[in-house]
């Protein structure tokens, strides 16, 4: 748990510490739904909204009922208005603390793995979403976050 806590914070922190750009970028609404995976709420998962016209990306986990709440800037401020792809990510296992010598703003699902310098694997990291929601780009998400906010942006995923 505490692997996962780490690699949870070490993934937020680009996300968090620049935020998504508000002076510049289109207003925020709140954003909020709910995270499934085959019908059974995700516990403690990333989602991140990546806007489609450029900007920063701007996140939120999910609690024990699945809930997640998107932060841009100040805490559950919302996401900016406008067309986003989603990651949604949830990993375990000795391999998800933090990927040494790695560019953070990488998605922990884009690490390749790598052998250690004595030709031993890297410890496993486990997905517990699977590993193909955890990239924005390629993960099929979309979500578009009205004027007025949503807290109906739910995601359904499947392990198949």
């Amino acid at each position: 748990m505490r692997n996962f806590i780490l690699a949870t914070c070490l993934l937020l922190i680009p996300v968090l510490s620049t935020g998504c750009n508000r002076g510049d970028g289109p207003p925020l609404a709140p954003a909020s739904g709910k995270v499934t995976l085959d019908g059974i709420p995700v516990e403690g998962a990333s989602v991140s909204f990546e806007p489609v016209n450029g900007g920063r990306p701007c996140s939120g986990m999910t609690n024990a009922e699945g809930i997640y709440q998107i932060t841009s800037i100040e805490t559950n401020d919302g996401a900016p208005v406008g067309d986003h792809l989603v990651a949604i990510i949830k990993i375990t296992g000795e391999g998800a603390s933090a990927p040494a010598g790695t560019d953070p703003a990488m998605a922990l699902s884009d690490i390749p793995a790598a052998d250690s310098k004595d030709g031993k694997k890297e410890p496993e990291t486990i997905y517990l979403v699977p590993r193909k929601y955890g990239v924005a780009k390629t993960s099929g998400l979309k979500v578009t976050v009205p004027s007025g906010g949503s807290s109906e942006l739910n995601f359904e995923l499947s392990a198949r």
